[in-house]
């Protein structure tokens, strides 16, 4: 960068020990281990590159890089990976925490498909990701917003979905089962998104409130 402003002139060659310089200051602010065992090593690289011939001291500097270079990397793939599975565990709670009891799963599938426009944000918050797939898979469509949408198409209705034919769900005298199969296929659900995806398989989240999320489908008289 320096060169392109035509700055390495005026530094009278210290352009180079520079940038080297901003390079260890920026992976020194991120503070982890490799990256303060890569700055050390750059360190030392540029060292021995400043006493040449001695290039005994630059080679083990470009050594020590290589190998914190590789960790440095590691360490950063590393996070890379728990931030995703911090964000997996947030959509988990977040998905909980809009779970619905096993006979208002279907009525709010089919609600959100029914309104008068479509309402992803409803219909994918009771999918767990694998439904999320399985869904989008089954209509040919590249994720759930993408469902919602086909599944409107055929019908925009002007009033909320009666309760009329639609599964029973848990017996409320019972403890909740940690899994059921819901049977949609008299429903209108079936009717849009097809018989392959008729019956609705949702597994218990919260056992205290009853609970449950959509974590796949079934065909129609299997």
């Amino acid at each position: 960068m320096l060169r392109l402003l035509r700055l390495d002139g005026p530094l009278r060659g210290w352009d180079i020990p520079l940038a080297g310089l901003a390079v260890v200051i920026g992976l020194m602010l991120s503070t982890g281990p490799w990256a303060w065992a890569m700055a050390a090593s750059i360190g030392v690289l540029l060292a021995g590159l400043a006493q040449l011939p001695w290039w005994r001291l630059a080679a083990v500097g470009a050594v020590l890089c290589v190998v914190s270079g590789i960790g440095f990397g590691l360490s950063l793939h590393q996070e890379r990976i728990e931030h995703e599975q911090e964000q997996a565990r947030a959509g988990d709670l977040s998905r909980a925490g809009i779970a619905e009891e096993s006979a208002d799963i279907v009525p709010t599938l089919v609600l959100s498909i029914t309104q008068s426009a479509p309402d992803p944000d409803l219909l994918c918050a009771l999918l767990t990701p694998q439904a999320e797939e399985q869904l989008a898979r089954g209509l040919s469509v590249p994720d759930c917003a993408a469902a919602a949408s086909r599944l409107h198409q055929p019908r925009a209705a002007t009033a909320p979905p009666t309760t009329a034919g639609m599964p029973r769900g848990a017996d409320p005298k019972q403890p909740p089962p940690p899994e059921l199969t819901l049977d949609a296929c008299a429903t209108f659900w079936a009717e849009s998104a097809g018989t392959p995806l008729g019956k609705i398989q949702v597994k218990l989240v919260d056992p205290n409130q009853r609970t449950y999320l959509v974590t796949g489908f079934t065909p129609c008289g299997g």
